[in-house]
Parts: structure tokens; C-alpha cells; sequence
């Protein structure tokens, strides 16, 4: 069994604790990375799971809240937004009236009706996987969210045609199974946050960013054995929380990562962000790229960007030196990133809904070391708990 093949199995059998269940087994193979994916995963599939490759399927419209660029690595291929699409996005309130205006509409994708038809009728306890070069939109917002309602779990890849083909071995080596490695990191921190009233994050160059009480903490670490829905997007190996008054962020951090406007990671040399109250004040000395970034949640979202999500990356395949182009794979990376932006469903409730929550963005600090109260957590490139 190649180290691929041995990571799909393992998702399977160990993570999803597989045993009997139906097994819906839906792919693309629009991207060479989705190609091997679905490859591989047919490879270690029991006998009678359904395998139905979806043929062409339409990008999804929006990234960030915004238009989604064509992707770059499907050059080969026409997409338009399909009528199911329109009508899906305009029925959540994701309608932009320049889509319907610049954008031709085709008849309803009878292949959607008929693949959302088959997740729908799998029964109570079925497993749906899913290997997808962007987002299949298949539903509202979120198919998992239906299939939830009728109790079928859910894995996801989703993302796989922005990952470059140098990156294929990260890639496979990120979605090994360390599950009881992340379990264990996960249960250090609930401990030590819920004792501490402040966590320090020290740069390379000394500056000091300093967190008040934290929220609760939650982690992504695959373990999916006290969930009545299991579900994950794969890979896994994150702990994440923020603090508990939002307000008290203050300091300094240097930033050395931040994602551009193609989604794709942007590994820099390190600059300055000053906090104050939570927010990012502005610079002049940021980066063109960052500043666009800034200067897009600012307007959107009322004249301030607040810092959010305290993440601490667990999964050891990947760093600095070993990335993954799209950024919601990178956040997993070993160190710590933050949130920039007031949106944060995880913790939702603690703005207003009255209140503008459009952007969700990591940026990654220049790490040196990490205190959760008086405990080093992190130090020389890895966690010390």
C-alpha cells in the first residue's frame, strides 16, 4: 500500500471508524491532485461502495464573500455559473447583481439533481466522501449541512487543483493519520488556557503580542469518535481558540505569512503589525499585497480590523519550508496564526448579528516562543508541552 493509499485507509478505518456502513464515494478529476486523491481512495474502498466521479462540475461562485476568480489550473476548461448556483446563492443572500448581469446562466445541471438525489437517499449512518479540485455546490451553502439532517457523516478534500504539484508530497505526508498526536496536544491546552489569564506569543524579534483570557478551546484533530455528525476537511491538526473579551489583544507580532488575493500563501520577509485593543492599526510599512488585504476588511467592516482566532497549528509535514499554496491548508502548519476579520462561526455569537462579520483571513507569526500563562508551549520551531 503506497503512503497515499495508507492515508485514505486510514481515514476510513480510523478516523471515521468504519465498519459496515454504505459508503457514497463522490470525485472529480479535474486537478492532478484530485486525480490521485479519487485514486487512490477507489483503491481502499470495501466492496459495494458507490464510486461516482462528478463530471465537469460548476466552480463554486465565492471565496472570502467575494467573486471567485477562474482557476488557474483547470486553463482547459470553460466555467460558467449554472442556474442551480444562481438560484442557491440568491436563496442565502449571496446574490450580487453584477454575477447575473456579466455572467450566462445555463439550464438547470441535471447531473447535480441526480448526484444531490443519491446523497439524499443514502440511509441514516452512511459515510459520504468527498475529493474535490474546488467546492462541489451541490446545496445551500453546505451539502454536509443536509446530510447532517439526515444523519450521514461527511469527509472532505476540498481545494486540491490550488495545490502545486511540488507540493504533492506534503500533501500526502499532512493527511497521514496522527490523530492521538493531536488529541493529546488538544487536551494539554483545554488544561493549561483554562488556568491562564493571559498567553504571550514572542517573535523573532523580540516584540511581545499578548492575549487576555482565552475562550473556549476547540481542535481539528480527526478525532471524530464523540460526534453525533462526523465530519471533517482533511487535513487535520489544529487547536484554535480567542479571547474571551475581544478588546484585550495588545502588542506587537511579526508576520513572515499571508495569503493574496489568489488565495495562494505569500511567505515574506517578516513586518510589523501593532494591536491595540484587538484591532490592527494601520502602517505604512506593510507589504502591497497585506495592505490590500487590510485596507479590504477596513472598508468593509467598519473602519477597524479586529483580530480574532488564536490558532496554533499541529501537523508536523507542514512549515515554512514545506507549505501548502492554499491558505486554508497552511493554517495547519506547526506555529501560530491569527485571524484578521470579525468573522468567526465557531464563536459567533460574541458580535452582534447587526454587526458587518464579512472576512476570516489567517496570517502566520515569525515565531520565536509561546507562553500559556507562566508554561513554554512553543519554542525553536515545535511545541514543548
Amino acid at each position: 500500500m503506497t503512503p497515499l493509499e495508507q492515508a485514505c485507509s486510514d481515514i476510513l478505518y480510523k478516523n471515521l471508524d468504519y465498519t459496515n456502513e454504505s459508503i457514497y464515494f463522490l470525485y472529480d478529476r479535474e486537478s492532478p491532485l484530485a486525480v490521485l486523491l479519487s485514486d487512490a481512495y477507489k483503491s481502499v474502498l470495501p466492496k459495494g461502495a458507490v464510486a461516482r466521479e462528478f463530471k465537469n462540475p460548476p466552480q463554486p461562485l465565492y471565496r472570502w464573500g467575494f467573486l471567485n476568480p477562474e482557476n488557474p489550473h483547470i486553463t482547459e476548461q470553460t466555467r460558467v455559473i449554472t442556474s442551480h448556483n444562481l438560484a442557491e446563492n440568491i436563496r442565502v443572500g449571496l446574490n450580487h447583481h453584477e454575477v447575473i448581469e456579466t455572467k450566462q446562466a445555463e439550464d438547470m445541471n441535471p447531473q447535480i439533481e441526480f448526484i444531490k438525489s443519491e446523497l439524499l437517499s443514502l440511509p441514516k449512518g452512511s459515510i459520504a466522501i468527498l475529493v474535490q479540485s474546488a467546492n462541489f455546490r451541490l446545496s445551500t451553502f453546505r451539502i454536509r449541512l443536509e446530510l447532517f439532517n439526515i444523519g450521514v457523516h461527511v469527509i472532505e478534500h476540498n481545494h486540491l487543483a490550488y495545490i502545486k504539484e511540488s507540493e504533492f508530497d506534503t500533501f500526502i505526508d499532512c493527511i497521514a493519520y496522527r490523530t492521538p498526536e493531536y488529541v493529546r496536544s488538544l487536551e494539554v491546552c483545554t488544561q493549561l488556557f483554562a488556568e491562564a489569564t493571559e498567553t504571550r506569543l514572542i517573535s523573532i524579534d523580540g516584540s511581545e503580542l499578548v492575549f487576555g483570557k482565552t475562550d473556549r478551546v476547540l481542535g481539528n484533530t480527526g478525532d471524530y469518535s464523540k460526534m453525533e455528525h462526523k465530519w471533517g476537511t482533511l487535513p487535520v491538526g489544529e487547536v484554535l481558540t480567542e479571547a474571551l473579551d475581544l478588546s484585550q489583544v495588545n502588542g506587537k507580532c511579526l508576520i513572515d505569512t499571508y495569503p493574496g488575493d489568489d488565495f495562494g500563501i505569500r511567505i515574506c520577509e517578516p513586518f510589523e503589525l501593532v494591536f491595540k485593543d484587538g484591532r490592527v492599526l494601520p502602517s505604512d510599512h506593510f507589504p502591497a499585497e497585506f495592505r490590500k488585504l487590510y485596507d479590504m476588511i477596513r472598508s468593509n467592516e467598519n473602519d477597524e480590523v479586529l483580530v480574532r482566532e488564536l490558532g496554533m497549528g499541529l501537523n508536523p509535514a507542514l512549515s515554512t519550508e514545506t507549505p501548502l499554496s492554499d491558505i486554508n491548508f497552511h493554517e495547519r502548519k506547526v506555529g501560530v496564526h491569527l485571524s484578521l476579520g470579525k468573522k468567526h462561526g465557531l464563536y459567533g455569537k460574541k458580535l452582534p448579528k447587526t454587526e458587518v462579520q464579512r472576512f476570516h483571513i489567517d496570517i502566520f507569526i515569525a515565531l520565536q516562543s509561546m507562553y500559556i500563562g507562566e508554561v513554554k508551549v512553543f519554542e525553536n520551531g515545535r511545541w514543548v508541552w
